[in-house]
């Protein structure tokens, strides 16, 4: 007699199921992916303002030891920037009597020839190949170094920085920003946004503050100030 095996037929996905379970995923995906893409988006915010912070003690190191503040975007271009350059930066970088065209070129005297910072701040956010709200020539990769140094004792050339800090800017009325103080520095990351505000209305003040309770990506400048007042 011969013996007869039954095999079992194996049974396999159907194409609803196969289709169903490719939903599931789909759908876990567009759950999880926003929140890593958040998550990731806050991990940077945070090492911009560490970096900031960062930066500036470097700042007040460089100002306690040469007894000046660095030259920004609001003082090259003039005598008193190409004085300070010979006299006090140690002629680091090129003379600033011609004006700068990277947000780098600030920091330069910080790099040498004592190295207060290992390398050039880099923000994130920044795109060096076009301009993030100034003139097409400023533009770079470094944050927006600017200060209320009265450089010049002209006060027809007063130095207030970004012009939403300015004393006696319209924006600050508008939304309760703290002018600068005479000495003070101040860093701006562009933020999540990668441009620099300017307040409806008035075209030429620029630095509108960041809030992540607006949203992790809505718009403004992230903003450290040596004086510790909330940017």
């Amino acid at each position: 007699m011969k013996t007869i095996r039954l095999f079992k037929r194996s049974k396999g996905f159907t194409l609803i199921e196969l289709l169903i379970v490719i939903a599931i995923i789909l759908i876990l995906i567009a759950i999880a992916l926003p929140n890593f893409l958040e998550a990731q988006q806050r991990a940077k915010i945070a090492n911009v303002r560490a970096g900031m912070r960062g930066i500036g003690t470097a700042i007040e190191a460089f100002r306690t030891e040469r007894g000046v503040l660095l030259i920004d975007f609001w003082d090259d271009g003039t005598a008193a920037a190409s004085e300070r350059w010979r006299t006090k930066l140690a002629m680091i970088g090129r003379n600033p009597i011609v004006p700068y065209t990277t947000f780098e070129e600030c920091y330069y005297p910080l790099t040498s020839p004592a190295a207060y910072l290992t390398s050039l701040p880099i923000d994130p956010f920044n795109d060096p190949s076009r301009s993030v709200g100034f003139s097409a020539n400023e533009k770079g990769l470094a944050y927006i170094y600017f200060d209320n140094d009265v450089l010049d004792p002209n006060p027809a050339n007063s130095d207030h920085g970004v012009e939403y800090y300015a004393p006696g800017g319209p924006g600050q009325v508008l939304f309760g920003a703290v002018p600068l103080k005479i000495e003070e520095f101040a860093l701006l990351s562009v933020g999540p946004d990668r441009f620099i505000e300017r307040i409806n209305g008035y075209s030429t003040i620029r630095g509108i503050p960041y809030s992540p309770t607006n949203g992790t990506n809505s718009i403004g400048d992230m903003v450290f100030r040596s004086s510790g007042i909330p940017g």
